[in-house]
């Protein structure tokens, strides 16, 4: 991807493509899956096909309510989510309930809680070697009100930048463009501070990648100029741009993409089970279909 991105005849041709794969995206309907834990070959194609052209698919299980912890490790697994991030929240399957929790160490995180969730990927904060490069979302009950996600292909922002100045885009691949500070609990350092790029390809696959948060708390940019005017566009992408797609999941419906860049709006839960949303949420160091 990055001698693609280095020539611009290639790059317009990548460019045209991306854009109209995510056009088509936002009319579709999800993929119906029959039984998550053994995809037919048209599943696991239409999944693929999704994947490749927009770093994003979302589905529909047609049995919800014979979906469990297994089944969604067992639907993880044959779409390439082989190493899975065992993260401060997630259970032993490393897999973790979102949900509002009022005690215990998740209450300190936004995504375990009803208010709004700002732009980020998943995993900004990993070293290198653990970066996220996938992850899913599955709705096993969504809230009374609100609880959107707000989804945008990552490689659209990036062509959103080169399209102002190709350097914003170099700029912001540079190895110490942005600094995620230390996390730290009751005086106990979990997490060293991490620095790295905010766009970086990988030399195995030659893919497009990004670790991002608008969480100005959570980011220490590098001084410079470019970098500054950077932020400021992509500040300004992620507050207007047209290729946003907002999608609320229902019940039994889900995510699947290359981590690309997300936000969730507030929500307000109902006084019955079904009306409190929960939402699965599983983090691998693979990219999604990685033989496709």
């Amino acid at each position: 991807m990055q001698s693609q991105l280095n020539h611009i005849e290639h790059y317009q041709e990548w460019r045209a493509a991306k854009l109209a794969a995510w056009s088509r995206l936002k009319t579709e309907a999800a993929i119906c899956i029959q039984d998550p834990s053994l995809l037919t070959s048209t599943e696991y194609q239409q999944l693929a096909r999704q994947v490749s052209e927009t770093n994003l698919a979302i589905y529909r299980f047609k049995q919800p309510d014979k979906v469990d912890r297994n089944i969604i490790q067992r639907f993880c697994e044959q779409i390439g989510m082989h190493q899975l991030d065992q993260n401060l929240c997630a259970d032993k399957d490393s897999i973790s309930a979102l949900q509002v929790m009022p005690m215990g160490r998740a209450k300190g995180y936004i995504p375990y809680s009803d208010q709004r969730l700002n732009w980020h990927t998943d995993g900004y904060y990993n070293p290198p070697g653990h970066e996220i490069r996938s992850f899913l979302l599955h709705c096993v009950h969504s809230a009374a009100e609100g609880g959107s996600n707000r989804l945008l292909n990552h490689e659209l922002l990036y062509i959103a930048l080169y399209d102002v100045n190709p350097e914003l885009c170099r700029a912001l691949m540079e190895t110490d463009s942005m600094t995620i500070p230390a996390n730290v609990e009751n005086g106990i350092e979990l997490r060293p501070a991490q620095i790295g790029p905010v766009f970086f390809t990988n030399a195995e696959n030659d893919t497009l990648n990004l670790r991002y948060t608008a969480r100005t708390r959570s980011i220490q940019w590098k001084d410079s100029e470019l970098i500054a005017i950077a932020i400021k566009q992509i500040n300004t992408e992620l507050e207007s741009s047209d290729a946003i797609l907002d999608y609320r999941l229902k019940a039994g419906e889900g995510i699947i993409c290359n981590n690309l860049l997300h936000a969730r709006t507030a929500f307000t839960n109902g006084n019955i089970p079904q009306q409190q949303r929960l939402l699965y949420r599983v983090r691998s160091y693979n990219r999604l279909f990685p033989e496709e």
